[in-house]
């Protein structure tokens, strides 16, 4: 995964200005939006809409409360907890959430929306259960669409996962 994020950040060096310029509004058109969670059919995966610590207003249609922090440890615990094959993404996984805007947030915004509230001061950046290198783990941040490694105890965001039946 690592090599192919490198890749496509040096491929987009190469490319033309104007070919930056193609810009993706997310409009939820790629997920059955049920209530808290967002399924896309193309990937097989159910997600859950808001970040860990915050709740599904059904009525603003948004993600209200504030987002928690966690060290991966604490995240694999929760999502355990939830039961019903919740689970703290893959780095493949979540990296099918990123979308090529050219301002706001790099994930659909219909589908999760108050991705920004999850930005601790660095970024929305969001935990994968992906190894890196030993003891360091990949994350995402959506404020800008970077991958980058933290170690376990490092306190980010989550979105939780699971396979969703096709």
């Amino acid at each position: 995964m690592r090599s192919r994020v490198i890749s496509a950040l040096f491929l987009s060096l190469l490319l033309p200005p104007n070919a930056h310029a193609a810009c993706i509004t997310g409009n939820g058109s790629n997920f059955l939006l049920q209530g808290d969670e967002a399924t896309n059919p193309e990937h097989g995966l159910t997600w859950k809409r808001c970040a860990i610590g915050m709740r599904w207003d059904a009525g603003a249609k948004i993600c209200t409360g504030e987002a928690r922090g966690l060290g991966l440890n604490e995240a694999l615990d929760y999502a355990r907890k939830e039961g019903e094959g919740w689970r703290v993404p893959t780095g493949e996984e979540l990296e099918t959430l990123l979308v090529e805007t050219c301002e706001g947030p790099k994930i659909d915004a219909v589908a999760f929306p108050n991705i920004a509230d999850s930005d601790f001061g660095e970024g929305a950046a969001f935990w994968t259960s992906t190894e890196a290198i030993p003891d360091m783990f990949y994350f995402f941040d959506f404020t800008n669409g970077f991958a980058d490694m933290h170690s376990q105890g490092f306190s980010l965001s989550v979105l939780l996962v699971k396979d969703s039946t096709r």
